[in-house]
């Protein structure tokens, strides 16, 4: 039977078409931000069975699973460590395939079929390990959502074959063997994802892809976020003491601190306009030895929330807007006094009350600094 080609531009219709093509067990072409990818349903014995011999793959060379999201993922690596957890939240949907360790028990991972649960995993250093890939294509994560469960994806082309970046490549290779395609155009620009298996605190590349190196780093190191309503006072100076208590816990300067995997910030809930710190406050830091000249206020925005492993508040209201706005930012969220109440906007005030906020906020900081270095 010839397969069936449909359209990317035909949103509706192509996602009821596809997910019906999975549930009946047939191989399907997927667009995905990078590469096209061949995919079945992961909980399908017979499907899997059909892409291995179509694949003609190895038994040593796994597949990946595709998730409509990062809670999904969750659900099989329960309990993520917190570098595969700032990885899960940063990277994803995107270009990448996080390789994670399963546990060995309360995984939805145990749930596959064991044949199945063979061709997504292998041990590394005793330990078991798959790879996890969102695509970050409205489509597909329209199917996928749409189909509630992950699918096996994996490059359209045979093992040993250079990738396909065309619909009319894949055809010539493997149009008697698959059942659909769901066409999204050239991607003969794309690079394929980046490979990274992440275990024990330390991550390696398996395959380079759209991911640079520089771009890694950057996305590996641990962001502490302070947070007050209009980032001139409180959280800039909570920024400065923060990273003078790091880099004397760790023994380094304070332009080393990024070396150490350490990112440092502040923003503000109500930021009406771009402000350099109060002068108070740099006064007050400045007798600290600390230099708040540079700082310039900006407004607490998504990207913030997602990219950051702690964030301190400086009264409960702020924590309450931000958990009202992001609420899966929870378990990040504190407010930074360690008995829950709040440290008082010094704004208007005398720079005798901006050097008392800063002494709390650093007896505070100084509380929290084991919890905020535990990564």
């Amino acid at each position: 039977m010839p397969f069936e080609r449909l359209f990317s531009s035909d949103n509706e219709n192509t996602t009821s078409k596809t997910v019906a093509a999975l549930q009946k067990g047939q191989i399907i072409v997927l667009p995905t931000e990078t590469v096209y990818g061949l995919a079945v349903r992961a909980y399908d014995e017979a499907a899997v069975q059909r892409l291995i011999q179509l694949k003609n793959r190895p038994e040593n060379h796994p597949f990946a699973l595709a998730c409509s999201g990062i809670e999904l993922v969750n659900d099989f690596v329960p309990d993520m460590e917190p570098l595969a957890q700032r990885l899960v939240r940063r990277c994803l949907p995107g270009p990448i395939s996080l390789v994670l360790d399963v546990p060995a028990c309360e995984s939805d991972f145990y749930f596959l079929p064991p044949t199945v649960q063979n061709v997504v995993s292998q041990t590394i250093d005793q330990k078991r390990t798959v790879g996890f890939r969102v695509p970050n294509h409205s489509l597909t994560l329209n199917i996928l959502k749409e189909l509630g469960e992950p699918v096996i994806l994996t490059s359209a082309n045979r093992t040993g074959q250079s990738e396909k970046k065309t619909v009319d490549e894949i055809i010539i290779e493997l149009g008697k063997e698959i059942d659909l395609i769901v066409d999204d155009g050239d991607r003969s620009e794309a690079k394929s994802s980046t490979i990274l298996r992440v275990s024990d605190g330390q991550y390696s590349i398996l395959r380079d892809g759209m991911f640079k190196r520089e771009t890694l780093e950057r996305l590996t190191a641990q962001m502490i976020l302070f947070v007050c309503t209009g980032n001139t006072c409180r959280s800039p100076m909570a920024e400065r003491i923060c990273e003078f208590l790091i880099a004397q816990r760790l023994h380094c300067s304070l332009n080393q601190l990024e070396e150490y995997g350490i990112v440092v910030l502040s923003a503000g809930v109500a930021v009406g306009y771009t402000a350099p710190a109060n002068p108070h406050a740099i006064e007050v830091l400045r007798r600290k030895g600390l230099d708040l000249t540079d700082h310039r206020s900006q407004q607490l925005n998504e990207t913030h929330v997602r990219f950051a492993d702690h964030i301190f508040t400086m009264t409960r209201n702020h924590r309450e807007t931000i958990l009202s706005l992001w609420p899966s930012a929870d378990a990040r969220l504190n407010v930074l006094r360690t008995d829950g109440g709040d440290i008082a906007d010094p704004f208007g005030c005398s720079e005798s009350v901006y050097a008392a906020s800063a002494h709390q906020i650093e007896l505070e900081i100084g509380k929290r600094l084991d919890e905020i270095l535990e990564r």
